[in-house]
């Protein structure tokens, strides 16, 4: 989930006129559907007034009024609002790093279908779950140490998955990609291909033209395309 935002980019682009956040795509709910409905409903309503605000303008009183709640039910769950962020950031990167592994699990050996089903689970998960993608993309910065130093080490694994695929090919002569000065060819091509995907989020509608399923496929596609797949038999 990696991305260049800054923690306030949620709401500049509320500012800028982007469209309303939407409800989380297809499946509905919140990423971790094992805590009880209190605790879910504030994950998900402050979520999104995480997006419409950004994550410092808004306060424990703005969410607990929006949830219809008091702020006793809401210290019930968590002990502060930092508490709450990070629980909906480690939760969207732990849910998006479980998705690719499990895509991997299920893929043959070859490096062009690993590739493939790791962006279409990259970009499902940008679908399903658009708001907690968001908000954990842009405001994950706003997390104190020790907390913004594991989620930035985790973000750095979840690059690595595409990279290690993409250095596999690239060993196999599936792909062949350009040089990209004295920096490693396959990081460059994997950083381009998750903010490729992670944009999904920002546009992506369940009620528009396009379904989950064709987004995952056209972008696996994109990202075959941006590593040369096919470029060394042609």
């Amino acid at each position: 989930m990696k991305s260049p935002t800054s923690p306030r980019s949620t709401a500049s682009r509320r500012q800028n006129g982007a469209a309303p956040p939407p409800r989380e795509a297809e499946d509905g709910g919140p990423v971790d559907r094992r805590r009880n409905n209190s605790r879910a409903q504030i994950k998900r309503i402050a979520s999104e007034l995480f997006f419409r605000h950004g994550y410092e303008a808004t306060s424990i009183r703005t969410i607990v009024d929006a949830c219809g709640l008091t702020p006793a039910a809401f210290y019930n769950h968590f002990a502060t609002k930092e508490a709450l962020l990070r629980e909906i950031v480690e939760e969207g990167h732990e849910t998006v790093g479980r998705m690719m592994a499990d895509a991997l699990q299920a893929a043959s050996d070859g490096a062009a279908d690993r590739l493939r089903v790791i962006v279409a689970a990259y970009v499902r998960f940008h679908t399903h779950h658009q708001v907690f993608a968001l908000v954990a993309n842009a405001e994950y910065t706003s997390l104190p140490e020790p907390h913004l130093s594991v989620m930035r080490a985790e973000r750095i694994r979840l690059r690595r998955i595409f990279e290690e695929v993409i250095e596999d090919g690239q060993r196999a002569g599936t792909f062949v990609l350009p040089a990209v000065g004295t920096e490693s060819a396959a990081k460059i091509a994997a950083i381009a291909i998750g903010d490729m995907c992670l944009r999904v989020a920002e546009w992506y509608r369940s009620n528009g033209a396009l379904s989950s399923g064709e987004v995952e496929r056209a972008y696996a596609e994109y990202a075959l395309r941006l590593v040369g797949a096919g470029v060394a038999s042609a």
